[in-house]
């Protein structure tokens, strides 16, 4: 544990993350209902589908009932780990037009908040094992990076990507203008010292074209000389990665490092990410590849936000001289925090559970 102390206990750096930002309406589908106050739950996301798969031929009416109403998106979600850590990260994104939204209220004392707009809606139906999202896209999609300078003028924007030691983008699968994005967001270096680090969320790859895809995939090789990049994914988003260069996705944890490590190659790029419930994985160009192992949580009382989470940890913890095996640790650490506590951790919360965890 001492390296984790040590690091977290002096962590310091500046992030910049952009571009989105949505106001999640979260609800729970009822199952059973009992009475006017009370209902069971439907829980599991699996029996959500085959319920639906049942009714195919005909139609399914159901009820649901609001859980919250919160922020959400790569921005928030992210920048939400380094706030909680003391870092006060720069979030550039749709957090309301006229006014913050009171959805992202939270974000205004521990973070720099820019907002460019009104935020896009998702309605989240959240089970203990997943979730179904489903976002109302026009603002995100909507926002290019024309807009995103015309907002800022040359000089604000010299200011913003200033002294920069992490740099986060996404989602890919959700922003039409991602590449111009990534390239409006690598031209500000050309003169300036670069940041440690450019992470980004590419969200579902089975939305865009293979066409689409491996254009963005240039892109990053092209300037992952420039910026050390770091792509990291989810399960599912993992599993779609391989199949789209015809390798076959194995859930243990050690061939999917290593499965990671022949992706990285034919990709160009310095570092790949993969988060399930059970275990992360990562390669990197000058450390190897390592994975390590996440107990499955039970009291879980939030999901939605928690691969972002799992993406806030691991970028904190790319601002140190850490191990792979320690980085994904502290992800790992971040991410059962919050789905237990709906919330990210301080540093003595992720400390005590990291202290927690086997496989650290």
């Amino acid at each position: 544990m001492e390296n984790y102390t040590s690091f977290l206990n002096n962590i310091s750096g500046n992030v910049l993350l952009g571009c989105d930002g949505f106001v999640d309406e979260v609800y729970q589908i009822v199952d059973v209902r009992q009475s006017l106050t009370e209902f069971t739950p439907m829980d599991n996301l699996k029996e959500f589908g085959e319920l639906i798969t049942k009714r195919a031929d005909g139609g399914v009416g159901l009820e649901i009932v609001p859980k919250r109403r919160c922020s959400g998106g790569f921005t928030p979600n992210t920048g939400r780990v380094a706030a909680f850590l003391g870092l006060k990260p720069t979030l550039t994104g749709l957090y309301g037009e006229k006014s913050i939204d009171p959805a992202f209220e939270e974000f205004t004392e521990n973070c720099d908040l820019i907002s460019l707009g009104d935020p896009a809606l998702t309605l989240v139906f959240e089970f203990s094992d997943g979730k179904i999202l489903m976002s109302a896209l026009k603002s995100v999609a909507n926002l290019t990076w024309n807009d995103f300078t015309a907002f800022f003028g040359q000089e604000k924007l010299e200011e913003l990507f200033a002294n920069t030691d992490i740099l986060g983008l996404g989602y890919w699968s959700l922003t039409p203008d991602f590449d111009n994005f990534l390239e409006g967001f690598i031209s500000q270096y050309e003169d300036r010292t670069p940041p440690k680090r450019m992470f980004f969320d590419f969200a579902d790859i089975k939305k865009k074209s293979n066409e689409s895809f491996m254009e963005s995939l240039a892109l990053i090789k092209k300037f992952n000389d420039r910026i050390p990049m770091t792509m990291s994914l989810n399960e599912h988003e993992g599993a779609e990665l391989f199949s789209r260069f015809d390798m076959e996705w194995n859930e243990q944890p050690d061939q999917v490092a290593s499965g990671l490590t022949a992706l990285r190659e034919k990709i160009g790029i310095d570092e790949l990410v993969v988060h399930t419930p059970h275990f992360a994985a990562a390669s990197n160009a000058s450390q190897g590849e390592d994975f390590a192992l996440q107990e499955l949580q039970t009291n879980v009382i939030r999901t939605a936000g928690a691969g972002d989470t799992f993406n806030g940890g691991y970028l904190c913890a790319s601002l140190g001289e850490l191990s792979i095996k320690e980085r994904l640790a502290i992800a790992n650490a971040a991410t059962a925090f919050f789905v237990t506590h709906a919330t990210a951790p301080t540093r003595d919360e992720l400390l005590e559970q990291i202290e927690k965890a086997t496989d650290k």
